[in-house]
Order: C-alpha cells, then structure tokens, then sequence
C-alpha cells in the first residue's frame, strides 16, 4: 500500500462573524457537495452556530488534496465577497 492509497477524512470548522455568514457560505457551497466531479472524494456541508463545517472523506491523499484546496479556495473566495458587498454598506448604490 501506497500513501495514495491511504482512506482519508478531514473535518474543517471555519468560524466566521455571525450564524448569517455561516448560512449564505453554507448556501454557497452545499451544490458542490451535490455535484460529484469524482468518485474519489466525497464531501459535505453543515453549520454549527456561527460555524461552517465542512467533512471530506477520500479514497486516497491526492483527492483529499484536491478536495481541500478546492473547499478552502471556494471558502476564501465566498468570504472575500461577503466582506466586499458588507464593505459598500446596506445603503450602496450600484
């Protein structure tokens, strides 16, 4: 056996300002945990107070890799955006 080869789980809790922010990540990433673009890795979303949580499971490292770098892109890119559109106020014009 390989270290590719190796089964694999990662929980990832990411604790954000309000159970608000928690639901529109939620939101944002519950489709790519319907959308299956391998059969290597699997994943899911969940939110726990002002937490996304965030559970990958794998076939081998590579994929759990993959998964990560995925999720945790996904993640900051959500987070960059919440925080732009909070930035211009509730009161911004387009």
């Amino acid at each position: 056996m390989t270290a590719t080869d190796v089964k694999s789980k990662s929980v990832l809790e990411i604790p954000v300002e309000s159970e608000q922010k928690a639901k529109i990540l939620y939101a944002a990433l519950l489709p790519e945990t319907e959308s299956i673009p391998s059969d290597r890795a699997t994943s899911s979303v969940a939110i726990s107070g002002s937490s996304l949580i965030v559970e990958i499971d794998a076939n081998d490292l590579t994929a759990m890799r993959a998964s990560l770098n995925s999720f945790v892109a996904w993640i900051s890119a959500c987070l960059r955006m919440i925080d732009s559109i909070d930035a211009k106020g509730p009161d911004a014009k387009p």
